[in-house]
């Protein structure tokens, strides 16, 4: 009666089982569970297929909430903390976004170490520019106001010393979750402080598409009367242009507002540079002059050199160990200036501190034979049978172009001349150095480029494909870009010296350009066009109309050009990045800035 009475509980149990999921009655059911127990796994897998082929809609949706969880494992959230960490730093920028809205755990993990978004903000070629400097700035800073997670937008003020005693108050609207995406209000204060490379990388990223897509705002503004802009540097705050009229003027990057006109030059300025509040500037009445952007005024005067001062570059000391992780090597010691002239030589001069005595002597200011010895003059670098064309420079190493058909490779704090480059057949018109590669690269009016080696001073590759002078040339770490009165661009692979790619919708010479490893921006007589440098597409006309296009600069997000419309000279400023901007109060000459001029291919 005892086995009776529980061979009938157990029955009930199933009976009551199947009614709770609303199947009919089955009085064998744990007979059946039993022996399916005891099926092997290939027997039970077919029986199963069997059974929800034979399911209705219903079933399989039942079905289906009941295993799917049990299939799910969270793990990221079981491995340790360093070991998630090292799998996050596998996923690519998109990934990791959609990575971070899957749990707080995750989103702990993939924005928890500013490593992994600075990582992938170095392999996508990203650089820091000054308004980066001042968000990661701020991000150092303990945030002050309580979470705000219920807002679609974190803001952050905050104040940075700057150089010079300013301080910098900054409004700063810090998107987060997704590259494209709005701000997920589960965003707080203290999680957009922990890694300020995600919100740097999705700037950039933004900036970037806006490129490609032509999405920017832009201002036009009349500049020198009718002059050939000859030099331009800028950057998010000031345009500094040089032309054949002898005058510099500063612009707001901004407004376009003429801020100041900087007169002192004999003759026409041929070739400038600023670092900080430092301009240096030389010019074909044979001088070289050092200026206070802040103050306008015009603080050293260089004399030497017997004809026009063509070219020019600052040198800040830099670290030239390739071993990143070796003791630094700086090169040169401190801040010179080295300067190419027509008279065939180079000349080096110590860069003026802000707080140098001034040179010449105010008492001696108008000799032209100055009596006093110029103590910023340091050594000529003489051996090149004609003018100086082009200079290049890293470290200790400046590479010279000259009309007398070579390259010569100087030391430029002992004046040794290391290598006497010789294979072109006619004037050297432009040269570049490539660090990463210890070569030196050089174009000419024989139509070629030369790729020479720095170690063993010989010629490496000869780039054959130009019909006309090679005026212009321009590196990145993965392409070398060389501009050619034929109308034409070429695209080089740096390494191996092979021809990737022309761009060849130009009508005329080209008499600017500039690339980095996405775009290239060039001029040419009527048009200003822009193309991928990846793949030698065209991508649009940025400018069209024009008389003369004489100068084309860019940065991170802001283009700049100089050029000839109905007979007067126009500046074109365009910012891609406008909508992510960053208002700034702050002491506009407080920052470094340092970047080759541009210069026109005029001889």
């Amino acid at each position: 009666m005892e086995g009776a009475d529980l061979k009938t509980e157990e029955e009930e149990s199933d009976t009551e089982e199947q009614k709770s999921i609303g199947a009919p009655a089955f009085p064998n059911l744990s007979e059946l569970l039993n022996r399916f127990d005891s099926l092997p796994a290939e027997l039970q897998q077919a029986m199963l297929f069997q059974m929800l082929k034979r399911s209705n809609t219903g079933t399989l949706q039942f079905v289906a909430s009941t295993i799917l969880p049990s299939l799910k494992v969270d793990f990221l959230g079981k491995l340790p903390y360093e070991l998630g960490l090292k799998v996050v730093g596998y996923l690519d920028a998109q990934s990791a976004c959609r990575s971070a809205r899957v749990s707080k755990r995750w989103r702990k993990v993939v924005d928890s170490d500013a490593k992994v978004w600075k990582n992938l903000f170095d392999l996508a070629g990203f650089q820091l520019i000054e308004e980066d400097r001042m968000v990661l700035n701020a991000f150092e800073q303990k945030p002050t106001h309580a979470d705000q997670s219920d807002e679609q937008r974190t803001r952050l003020n905050y104040g940075s010393s700057e150089p010079g005693g300013s301080t910098a108050k900054i409004d700063l609207q810090v998107p987060i979750p997704g590259l494209n995406a709005p701000l997920d209000p589960r965003d707080s204060l203290e999680a957009v402080a922990k890694h300020s490379y995600k919100y740097l990388y999705r700037r950039h990223h933004i900036i970037r598409r806006n490129w490609m897509r032509g999405r920017c705002s832009s201002i036009s503004f009349e500049g020198h009367s009718e002059c050939v802009v000859t030099c331009l540097q800028f950057d998010s705050d000031k345009i500094v242009s040089g032309t054949e009229d002898f005058d510099i003027h500063i612009y707001d990057t901004k407004t376009g507002s003429l801020r100041k006109k900087l007169q002192a030059h004999n003759g026409g300025v041929w070739a400038l540079q600023y670092y900080g509040n430092t301009l240096v500037t030389g010019s074909t009445d044979r001088t070289v002059r050092i200026w206070d952007i802040q103050q306008g005024v015009n603080t050293h005067t260089f004399r030497g050199h017997s004809s026009t001062v063509r070219c020019l570059q600052i040198l800040i000391p830099t670290n030239v160990n390739p071993d990143p992780e070796g003791e630094p090597v700086m090169e040169p010691p401190y801040p010179i200036i080295v300067t190419g002239s027509r008279d065939s030589t180079l000349r080096v001069w110590k860069l003026p501190a802000a707080d140098d005595p001034r040179y010449p002597p105010e008492s001696s200011e108008s000799n032209e034979v100055q009596t006093v010895p110029n103590p910023y003059y340091l050594r000529s670098l003489m051996g090149h049978a004609h003018s100086v064309r082009a200079i290049a420079a890293y470290g200790n190493t400046v590479v010279s172009g000259s009309y007398d058909c070579t390259v010569r490779v100087w030391n430029v704090m002992t004046g040794e001349c290391k290598w006497r480059l010789e294979g072109h057949t006619q004037k050297v018109y432009s040269v570049v150095i490539d660090k990463d590669r210890n070569r030196c690269i050089s174009g000419s009016m024989d139509c070629s480029v030369r790729i020479w080696s720095l170690k063993h001073g010989t010629c490496i590759y000869a780039l054959e494909g130009h019909s006309s002078l090679v005026g212009l040339l321009s590196l990145t770490p993965n392409h070398l870009v060389s501009a050619a009165a034929d109308a034409t661009l070429r695209v080089w692979d740096p390494d191996s010296g092979t021809c990737r790619n022309v761009l060849s919708t130009h009508t005329g010479a080209i008499t600017c350009f500039q690339h980095d490893d996405q775009k290239v921006i060039s001029g040419s007589e009527t048009t200003l066009k822009m193309w991928d440098v990846r793949t030698g597409k065209f991508i649009r006309d940025l400018l069209v109309g024009l008389q003369h296009v004489w100068q084309v600069q860019f940065d991170d997000r802001r283009c700049v050009a100089a050029v000839q419309r109905r007979n007067a000279t126009w500046f074109e400023v365009f910012d891609f990045g406008k909508e992510m901007d960053i208002p700034v109060k702050k002491d506009v000459h407080s920052s470094q800035h340092l970047g080759s001029a541009s210069t026109t291919t005029a001889t």
